[in-house]
């Protein structure tokens, strides 16, 4: 059993532009810091950010559920983004829902989406330009939290985005000291490259951290050594695809050499144990 807790796709008329858009912003920051970089494949993708093509994606990898996570950039958005996401809902299709943390009726939203039957939410303090230990944000995330949902926040720097970020993991211990930190997952094992603070505020606290984009940006050893010191019960398999191939981060995850348990815990029984399956 293989449960993917990080994926991406929109609606198909507007997937292709979105994608190839963020890729392009990327791309141009990047070749900015780092001219040197110029003629090389930066940021592939393994799908066109569509259904079918990541439903493609997963079957070749071999993934049995994934958990579609949309983020609403603006209030506006908020509830045609959810209207989709429950309308992509399958057999192995989870979808989380948006909440845009800075509108006034985030409560009735996240009411709304739990009854509705969704098991949690996506923040992502880049795109929606919020301190993830702000007020604004800690009152979403311990709202969710009361109702039992998940909330998966983006965490650490971010592709075409310039720093100060808004996610560290001084800041993930800052919320967490208002907000059960075992409802939120911090994505990029609590921080693309901002590792070693992820080693000093966040493993072994209650946190879950996910896999996702990891392998791209991290020490095989350091990543090794945050799951095994933070508990693999609290580590989640996702891939970020379309940013990287759900097989690649098994693989990659596989050469770690965890044990078996370990290895079972974190590619689908804790996300079995979380989403009710």
């Amino acid at each position: 059993m293989l449960i993917d807790f990080h994926t991406h796709f929109f609606p198909d008329k507007i997937a292709i532009n979105t994608v190839s858009y963020l890729r392009r912003k990327m791309i141009e920051l990047e070749l900015i810091q780092h001219p040197e970089l110029e003629g090389e494949e930066l940021y592939p993708i393994c799908t066109d950010a569509t259904y079918k093509s990541t439903i493609d994606v997963m079957n070749r990898s071999e993934v049995d559920k994934f958990v579609l996570l949309p983020v609403a950039t603006n209030e506006t958005q908020v509830a045609n983004v959810n209207k989709y996401a429950e309308k992509m809902r399958s057999d192995n299709i989870i979808s989380f829902g948006a909440v845009y943390p800075y509108q006034k009726d985030y409560e009735y939203v996240l009411e709304d989406l739990k009854i509705r039957g969704f098991k949690g939410i996506k923040l992502h303090p880049e795109e929606q330009n919020i301190q993830i230990d702000s007020p604004e944000a800690i009152r979403v995330m311990k709202k969710a939290a009361d109702l039992g949902m998940y909330i998966v926040v983006h965490a650490g720097e971010y592709p075409g985005y310039e720093a100060p970020f808004h996610s560290s993991p001084k800041q993930f211990l800052n919320a967490m000291q208002e907000v059960d930190g075992s409802k939120i997952v911090a994505a990029h094992l609590g921080g693309i490259n901002m590792f070693d603070d992820v080693e000093k505020y966040l493993v072994g606290t209650d946190i879950i951290l996910d896999t996702a984009y990891i392998s791209k940006v991290i020490d095989f050893e350091q990543y090794k050594r945050i799951i095994l010191n933070h508990g693999a019960e609290k580590v989640i398999f996702g891939s970020d695809c379309p940013w990287q191939d759900p097989q690649e981060t098994l693989e990659d995850l596989k050469s770690l050499n965890l044990d078996e348990e370990a290895m079972e815990l974190i590619t689908h029984k804790n996300a079995e144990r979380m989403l009710g399956l």
